[in-house]
């Protein structure tokens, strides 16, 4: 039984034409388009891990007027102690190459916001994306 509130990790992902060298870099369409993927969520900060490049996780966080933390790894592990520390609120986390499946179980297509995800200290739930009104 979880005993805090749990956080919401929406997960995002590059083109996967913008992968070089399997460090993921946001283009200025990728950016656009995550940033109207979560108009409607209070993002409180952007997280990415050593796949994905710093300087263009800054720029999103920039565009969405929040802070910006790096992660050691997109992890599990990594993603529980994260909604520790935001319990209640909304995270972005930006994944490179293959981040994703280990977390949700599968690699989502498609770039962008691919996975809505519950995160507390029981574990993570996935939940529907796009969200449902």
């Amino acid at each position: 039984m979880a005993l805090f509130c749990p956080a919401t990790v929406l997960l995002a992902t590059p083109s996967p034409l913008t992968w070089a060298d399997t460090v993921a870099t946001w283009a200025a369409g990728d950016v656009a388009t995550v940033s109207a993927q979560v108009s409607g969520e209070r993002v409180a900060v952007v997280l990415h891990g050593p796949a994905v490049d710093g300087a263009e996780a800054a720029r999103l966080a920039e565009a969405l007027g929040v802070a910006v933390e790096t992660l050691p790894a997109l992890r599990t592990g990594a993603l529980v102690e994260v909604a520790d520390r935001y319990r209640g609120e909304c995270v972005l986390a930006l994944a490179g190459p293959g981040e994703i499946a280990p977390v949700v179980g599968e690699e989502p297509a498609g770039e962008g916001v691919v996975a809505r995800l519950e995160v507390d200290e029981d574990g993570i739930t996935r939940l529907p994306w796009p969200r449902r009104s």
